[in-house]
């Protein structure tokens, strides 16, 4: 009985041991499995002192998994970032270049704008001078035009004055010269208005020219009419003068064309004029040269003949208390009593009489008195 019971205990023991080995396995099963969970990677590493063993958990692999993601994510990012800047940028090449190319436009415009100043105003100046030469020229058209009507206005006096003295020797003549400035005169004034009926002469005011156009249609108006108006008053001058020419009787300028004053008039014999010598004309030299004498005025020749002191010589009366002498001609072309007009060729050049050189004595005589023949030129 008591061996049953020692069996027995033995028994009890054995399987307890038994169930306690089981429950260590079961212990170290569970506890692997559990490592197995957390460890998710195992590598075995070998090398030549051993090996060694790297677990990988579920915590690493989400941590690299992160940071894989942060990785991409900011690569990607930089990717889209360094795309934008660099579209930004080629944005910005393109906008520089554009704004170089219109401040290239811009500086070449501003060139053409002043090279276009300078010739505007280069032109401007020019039309202004052009202005003021034309005014000038008007104005000295004017003026040639009162002082021609003054000159006529004198000879109508000194016609006047003699016409009870001419009436009596020769009264149609005598009417004719004293009618002569008064016709002058006419043709004169209506002459100068004969293309538009009106006065062509007109005031400019000088003001300040803004634009180059206006200052050119401007001068085409007056380049018009001053051709106008120079037109008409050459017409009107030259008929003048060839009238005063031909039938004016008081002596203007001298007989020659060329010609130098050697002896100068003096009536009173003054010491401090030319020679000192009582001279009553004026020697005009030709340098050696025969020239043709012309009258001084419109007259009749009163002698033309040969004198000791004077040589050969013409003298002309004039009709209205004017007398001219010519002396020391080589010969004389006009006879006593032929007519003649002022610049008609009455004698050439020479050096006959009380002469030392080849030139030709003038004298001018007013009633008797004689002039100085400059006052006459």
């Amino acid at each position: 009985m008591a061996e049953n019971e020692n069996f027995s205990k033995d028994n009890n023991t054995e399987n307890i041991l038994t169930e306690n080995t089981e429950l260590t396995e079961n212990t170290e099963n569970t506890q692997a499995e559990a490592k197995a969970d957390k460890h998710l990677i195992t590598l075995h590493l070998s090398h030549k002192n051993g090996s060694k063993t790297l677990h990988l958990r579920k915590g690493h692999l989400i941590a690299a998994s992160v940071a894989a993601l942060l990785v991409l994510g900011g690569g990607a990012y930089a990717g889209v970032s360094y795309l934008q800047a660099q579209s930004r940028l080629t944005n910005s090449q393109e906008q520089l270049a554009e704004m170089e190319k219109e401040n290239r436009k811009l500086t070449q415009r501003t060139e053409i704008l002043e090279n276009e100043n300078e010739e505007y105003t280069q032109h401007i100046n020019e039309i202004q001078m052009k202005t003021e030469e034309l005014e000038n020229k008007m104005t000295e058209l004017e003026n040639t035009k009162q002082s021609l009507a003054e000159e006529i206005n004198n000879m109508s006096g000194t016609s006047t004055d003699s016409t009870a003295t001419a009436s009596a020797e020769n009264g149609d003549t005598a009417c004719a010269e004293a009618n002569l400035s008064t016709a002058c005169l006419s043709i004169l004034e209506n002459g100068s208005t004969s293309q538009s009926g009106e006065k062509t002469f007109t005031t400019i005011v000088t003001t300040s020219y803004n634009k180059a156009t206006s200052l050119s249609a401007q001068l085409d108006k007056m380049n018009v009419m001053l051709d106008l108006t120079g037109a008409s008053f050459v017409d009107v001058a030259t008929n003048v003068t060839e009238t005063l020419a031909q039938y004016s009787n008081v002596p203007m300028g001298y007989p020659l064309e060329e010609y130098v004053i050697s002896t100068e008039f003096n009536p009173d014999g003054n010491a401090a004029i030319s020679d000192g010598r009582v001279h009553k004309g004026v020697d005009l030299s030709t340098r050696s040269q025969i020239l043709p004498i012309s009258a001084t005025a419109a007259g009749t020749v009163v002698e033309a003949t040969y004198h000791d002191d004077y040589g050969y010589y013409v003298k002309i009366d004039h009709g209205n208390g004017f007398t001219t002498l010519y002396a020391h001609n080589s010969e004389n072309l006009v006879e006593v009593g032929d007519t003649v007009k002022k610049g008609d060729v009455i004698a050439m050049t020479g050096s006959t009489g009380m002469s030392t050189g080849i030139h030709c004595h003038y004298e001018i005589q007013l009633n008797g008195i004689y002039q100085n023949p400059k006052d006459y030129e």
